[in-house]
């Protein structure tokens, strides 16, 4: 037995615009309304409306109508009768239909705070790691990031800016520790410029 729409119900096509649902809303409840019919159809009347109100509830909600389109099976829904009335068609159960969209449109969006947080984390330790113990040679420039081997010049503020290795009195970069870890040995800390850390330079003799 063909499907019973709501888009049958209110005798319009899928495409139809809101104002054509709301046209034939208008049209049908005029009709079938049971203050409006006469007495010798008022039972059949009362029995039309339920559908003709539940079509229209659904089908004039963009957010509803958009679940229900995608619940019909593809052209079932071009199947069903376009009159309006108590053919015994399968109908859709409008209930399902409030479960399935209620809970997605009432609950705002949670932002995963604890995730990126944790992902940053990995990712600043990893730099840290990949700037001590990547091999890059010092002869094509300083390129801002202090590794172990670097050659820097201490700035007025105390901070370590990476210049190029010059010779013998060059300040050697020899570790890197947290803000709050402690330099080994005779090495002195200072600031990195990008703030990364503490780089542990070792004086030359």
């Amino acid at each position: 037995m063909p499907v019973q729409t709501h888009y049958h119900v209110l005798g319009i096509e899928p495409e139809a615009d809101n104002a054509t649902v709301r046209a034939a809303y208008r049209r049908l409840a005029r009709d079938h309304h049971p203050d409006r019919v006469a007495s010798s159809s008022a039972v059949s009347g009362s029995r039309d409306m339920p559908a003709i109100n539940e079509a229209y509830r659904v089908l004039n909600d963009p957010g509803r109508r958009a679940l229900y389109d995608r619940s019909l099976d593809g052209p079932a829904r071009h199947r069903a009768p376009t009159t309006t009335g108590h053919s015994g068609g399968d109908t859709v159960d409008s209930d399902e239909l409030r479960d399935d969209w209620r809970p997605h449109m009432d609950r705002p969006a949670r932002v995963p705070w604890r995730s990126l947080m944790v992902f940053g984390s990995f990712a600043v330790v990893g730099i840290l790691v990949l700037a001590q113990f990547s091999g890059v040679d010092n002869e094509v420039g300083p390129d801002g990031i202090l590794r172990n081997g670097d050659c820097v010049e201490i700035q007025v503020n105390g901070d370590a800016r990476e210049v190029l290795c010059a010779g013998e009195l060059d300040l050697v970069v020899r570790a890197f520790v947290p803000f709050d870890g402690t330099c080994p040995g005779l090495t002195q800390p200072h600031r990195d410029r990008q703030g990364m850390g503490v780089a542990c330079v070792e004086l030359p003799d």
